[in-house]
């Protein structure tokens, strides 16, 4: 079963959650963590990662959706207290 994520304003506001993020972004392999970045945290434009790292629209889809799976099943284990599946 998975780990109630509980409310995430209030994980946003916690410096542990973000000391877990920190620590799950620096388990990926950089050009990942820097892709999500950009994206997620920067809010920087599908147009702008891709003309700024040299990709296509569509590794950066497969970028942000490994990252996304990579990032979820981290903060289960590191934030959540769930377990790895």
């Amino acid at each position: 079963m998975a780990p109630a994520w509980g409310d995430p304003k209030k994980s946003f506001e916690d410096k542990k959650f973000w000391q877990a993020l920190e620590r799950c972004l620096e388990s990926m392999p950089a050009r990942t963590a820097r892709v999500f970045m950009m994206r997620e945290v920067m809010d920087r434009s599908s147009k702008e990662i891709c003309k700024d790292l040299e990709i296509s629209a569509t590794n950066l889809w497969v970028i942000l959706h490994r990252a996304r799976l990579n990032l979820r099943e981290c903060l289960n284990v590191n934030w959540f207290g769930g377990t790895a599946r």
